[in-house]
């Protein structure tokens, strides 16, 4: 549960940068409710100007979209991620509205191909204004299929079946999707693959991105500690695992591919 909410004035709001084609990131909030326990985003804290612990804060950017009007000029273009260090659609959204003020500015801007990112089902309340966006793809952040592992990991994020709900309402009304199955757990998302593909074929969502586990942005000790509470008779196998994870990962990914391969799905790694 978040223990601290602000509402703070941004000077910018449309960054660059460096995420492969990603061309600008937006953040409408500094922090995010759904308090993962692998999140990398946890070296946010070192701005945010809190005592609270990562999921525990948020920072509302309450001026966000009147920033951006005047950041965009002329015929900008390129692509625009929201978002990259939270999550645009997290609770606090459904009051603020500061992500669905943002879609209506970029809507009149068609210049952008606009990616967003999210694990809320929010996002279905601004269809109306998404299907006016040109270029628009939405994506949903998805690595297991186990209720349990939800609640420990993250507490503060709608379930599977919600998100999967989502995307199927999302691609009824021909928007493009995809599953970012990210980050990709040793020995928790090998098991619940065939069931994440299924799925996503079955809401028609286009292609999967698969991303690994980051451990080198503050969130080890988080990730043991969940671990621990969530399954802990595997957790020596785990660590073992992400000493050397390489070879692990180079596995997987050829166990993807054999299942991609029976399925009407293609997908990035």
């Amino acid at each position: 549960m978040v223990e601290e909410v602000r509402e703070v004035f941004c000077k910018g709001i449309l960054s660059r940068s460096g995420i492969g084609s990603v061309d600008y990131s937006i953040n409408p909030y500094t922090g995010c409710s759904h308090g993962c326990a692998y999140c990398y985003a946890r070296f946010m804290l070192r701005y945010a100007k809190t005592r609270q612990p990562w999921g525990k804060f948020v920072h509302v950017k309450i001026n966000a979209p009147t920033v951006l009007m005047k950041e965009i000029k002329g015929n900008m273009s390129g692509t625009v991620l929201l978002s990259s260090v939270c999550d645009p659609y997290q609770e606090l959204e459904r009051k603020y509205e500061i992500t669905r003020k943002i879609l209506q500015v970029i809507s009149k801007h068609n210049n952008f191909k606009v990616d967003i990112l999210t694990k809320s089902d929010l996002i279905v309340r601004d269809l109306d204004i998404i299907k006016k966006i040109k270029n628009v793809e939405v994506g949903f952040s998805i690595s297991h299929f186990d209720e349990e592992f939800r609640r420990i990991f993250e507490p503060g994020a709608p379930s599977i079946e919600k998100r999967f709900h989502a995307l199927e309402t999302l691609n009824r009304n021909d928007v493009d999707t995809y599953v970012f199955v990210a980050p990709v757990i040793p020995l928790i998302t090998d098991r619940d693959m065939e069931s994440i593909l299924e799925n996503a074929e079955r809401c028609n969502v286009r292609y999967l991105f698969f991303d690994t586990l980051n451990i080198k942005c503050g969130n080890w000790k988080p990730i043991i500690a969940a671990m621990e509470k969530y399954e802990p008779e595997i957790l020596p196998r785990f660590i073992e695992v992400m000493e050397k994870p390489e070879r692990y990962y180079s596995q997987f990914k050829g166990r993807v591919l054999d299942m991609c391969n029976n399925l009407n799905c293609s997908f990035t790694f």
